[in-house]
C-alpha cells in the first residue's frame, strides 16, 4: 500500500545534529593536521557526518508502512517500531492529534498524528480501508 516518512520539522534537528558533529569534527582534523592519523580519522568522520545529515534529509525515516497484511507504526527518531495485522485491530480512534489504535488485548498504541505531518488525513483514509478490507465489510467509518 503505502509508506509514510517523518514530517520535517522533526528531520531538522536530526540534520542539524549531523551538522553539528560534522563542524567540530572538521574543526579538530585541522587543528590536528600535524599530528597526521588523527586528523584522517577525524576528516572521515567529518564526511560521514555529512553523509548522514544528507541521507536524513533526502530520505526522512519511515514512521508508518501500510500494506494487506497490517500496519506498522514508529520507527527511527519516533517511538519504537510496532508490527499490527490487520485482523488484530479491534478499534481506532482519533484522539487530541494522536491515533490510538486498540489491538483488544488491553494494549493501545497511541501515535502522533504529528510525525507524518500533512499527510496524516490520506494516512488515515489508507488505515480505514485496509481495516475495511481484511474484516471484508465497511466496519470502520472515516469521519
Amino acid at each position: 500500500m503505502k509508506t509514510y516518512r517523518l514530517d520535517r520539522r522533526f528531520v531538522l534537528p536530526a540534520v542539524g545534529i549531523s551538522l553539528i558533529v560534522a563542524g567540530l569534527a572538521a574543526a579538530l582534523a585541522f587543528v590536528l593536521s600535524s599530528v597526521g592519523p588523527l586528523a584522517w580519522i577525524f576528516g572521515g568522520l567529518t564526511v560521514l557526518a555529512l553523509l548522514v545529515g544528507l541521507r536524513t534529509i533526502a530520505f526522512p525515516p519511515a514512521v508508518v508502512r501500510l500494506d494487506a497484511t497490517g500496519l506498522r507504526i514508529g520507527g527511527q527518531l519516533t517511538v519504537r517500531p510496532v508490527r499490527v495485522p490487520w485482523l488484530e485491530i479491534q478499534d481506532v480512534t482519533v484522539e487530541s492529534m494522536r491515533l490510538l489504535i486498540d489491538r483488544g488485548d488491553g494494549q493501545v498504541l497511541a501515535f502522533p498524528l504529528a510525525y507524518v505531518g500533512s499527510l496524516a488525513g490520506e494516512m488515515l483514509r489508507e488505515i480505514y480501508d485496509g481495516l475495511n478490507t481484511a474484516n471484508g465489510y465497511r466496519r470502520f467509518d472515516q469521519t
